[in-house]
């Protein structure tokens, strides 16, 4: 039902517009005085205001004017920008009209003066007029962040928030067995869907759905048996070409490391449901090279440059895609860096898992869990991660043994312990992991993770849900590269990431490098034309901080 208020967009447009229109008529009526008669104004104005004369009155008259000029056009600008503010312009567009505006204004105002008696247009007063309007608007656009902001603070409605509660538990009957305790009620479940399918999991959240008795149409549960019928058989035909990939490697010579998606699908129930856009090999650097031409050979071909940390190679007759890499984590002298050291050398004494009936090499389980806890973090950190990979760390741990001691002390070097005892602690609420199991001092077992599985349930997979979480993201890393003395990203950074970067995720750039500004300009203008705005961002960076606050991360 929509709300009855006296501000809607309509009121307001039609009491800014009227305001501008008056505004423009006073700065227009003020301007056609001859330059005499505006003197004696102004002049006046400040005998009146200081009660006498002063000699040097001329002087206090021309900063008075041009006060008064900063004064005027700050004045429009605000209604201006209220004005604009109703049409959903992205912050930043909104505020550059603005200021465009006044500025286009005030040199038709100038030409104007030519025509009066005393009066002479100047490229300054352009100038001044400008800087109201830019001040003003500043003023404007810190305040209604701020306002936003506060708007904001309960970032997940409730209705939301008991759909993803639905979710979680749905994700959990599959994982563990135990029979759905509550149903999607009738106007639950379209939102339910949704969110299973942000967080990749509507195979198996689909799966306990169904066999729940929730009010499902025949032809709702044909359509959800038939999704997640295809999404289980593309997954069984990528996971059978990632296998072939991975023996004619081994043929070939080389052993690389199976991490993550192969290894952790696995441990599923129904390893099938368990979806995963890519597989992860990791190479030794001698094995680099003889894993990328066995990829080749096999019809890959690398997305971008193959001088990255990792490259990623498709195959576009079956879409298979194999994330090669050379390091688990960007060597870039900073917090990734920090993160390869703690793994040690992964390719001493490998473990070896069997993977649909294929021997696979992989690291040992505590580095290997080590590793499912940082690239979680990650993704965590620099946007959002998503309750899959929560599932991967309860489940792994489940399955093998690790050295907790080891692992927990590791984590604290980089600030992890609260990040870990929460993901610990979903587990166990969630997934079936026993907390008695787990034997190291800085292990906390009353660690609230509420707040962890409700960023998660917000953003989707990676926090891809949210654009202005993704975008937040370099806020946030800085700040933790802050809290680790370590090697911080420049501020320009969130705009013009590194040309590897780019080369990944523009693939016409590794192929032509002259297209880099070409990309680099295409990436600005979709953030300021994108329907969110910077005040959002920043909003976003900010709860996401205090979560993090919240885990001692820093």
């Amino acid at each position: 039902m929509k709300r009855n208020t006296i501000f809607n967009a309509k009121t307001i447009r039609l009491i800014s517009g009227g305001f501008t229109l008056l505004l423009m008529g006073v700065i227009f009526y003020l301007s056609s005085k001859p330059a005499n008669e505006s003197d004696e104004m102004s002049i006046g104005l400040l005998e009146l205001l200081l009660g006498r004369w002063f000699d040097d009155v001329s002087v206090l008259n021309s900063l008075i004017r041009k006060a008064a000029h900063m004064l005027e056009y700050g004045a429009l600008a605000t209604p201006v920008f209220f004005f604009l503010g109703t049409f959903r312009f992205p912050g930043a567009v909104r505020d550059l009209l603005t200021v465009l505006f006044c500025a286009v204004y005030a040199a038709s105002d100038e030409v104007h003066q030519l025509f009066i008696l005393g009066r002479s247009g100047e490229a300054r007063d352009v100038l001044v007029d400008t800087s109201g309007a830019l001040l003003a608007v500043a003023t404007l656009h810190v305040l209604t962040w701020i306002v936003s902001d506060r708007r904001k603070r309960k970032t997940v409605p409730p209705q939301e928030d008991a759909v993803g509660r639905l979710v979680l538990e749905a994700f959990s009957s599959h994982i563990t067995g135990c029979p759905l305790r509550e149903t999607p009620a009738d106007g639950q479940v379209d939102g339910f869907i949704a969110k299973s399918f942000a967080q990749k999991i509507l195979p198996m959240t689909a799966e306990a759905l169904l066999a729940s008795g929730a009010p499902l149409s025949g032809e709702y549960r044909a359509a959800l048996k038939a999704n997640a019928a295809r999404q289980a058989i593309a997954q069984m035909r990528r996971t059978e070409a990632f296998l072939q990939v991975y023996r004619a490697m081994r043929e070939a010579g080389a052993s690389p490391l199976c991490v993550k998606g192969a290894v952790c699908r696995s441990l599923y129930p129904k390893p099938e449901l368990r979806v995963s856009a890519d597989e992860d090999l990791l190479a030794s650097e001698q094995d680099f090279a003889r894993c990328a031409q066995t990829l080749r050979e096999l019809g890959f071909a690398a997305d971008g440059a193959e001088d990255g940390y990792e490259v990623t190679y498709r195959r576009p007759s079956d879409g298979c895609v194999i994330e090669l890499h050379r390091t688990l984590f960007p060597e870039d002298g900073g917090v990734y860096s920090r993160f390869n050291a703690l793994l040690g050398d992964l390719f001493r004494s490998p473990a070896v898992v069997t993977i649909e009936g294929v021997p696979a090499l992989c690291p040992v389980p505590d580095a290997h869990f080590l590793y499912l806890i940082l690239h979680a973090f990650k993704h965590f950190l620099i946007a959002g991660v998503g309750v899959r990979q929560l599932a991967d760390i309860a489940l792994f741990a489940r399955a093998n043994r690790i050295d907790w001691r080891s692992v927990f002390e590791k984590c604290e070097t980089v600030r992890l312990t609260g990040f870990l005892n929460a993901a610990l602690c979903a587990g166990a609420a969630f997934f079936g992991l026993e907390l008695s199991e787990i034997d190291s001092p800085l292990f906390d077992a009353s660690a609230d993770a509420s707040a962890l599985l409700r960023d998660v349930m917000a953003g989707g997979v990676y926090g891809s849900r949210d654009e202005d979480q993704i975008r937040s993201g370099n806020i946030t890393f800085r700040k933790y590269a802050d809290a680790l003395s370590r090697k911080q990203p420049p501020l320009f950074a969130a705009l013009f990431p590194p040309k590897q970067e780019m080369r990944k995720k523009h693939a016409y750039t590794a192929k032509h490098g002259w297209l880099l500004p070409a990309a680099y300009a295409a990436r600005i203008i979709r953030y300021c034309f994108s329907r969110h705005d910077s005040a959002e961002t920043f909003s976003a960076a900010r709860r996401r901080a205090e979560l993090m606050r919240r885990y001692g991360i820093f």
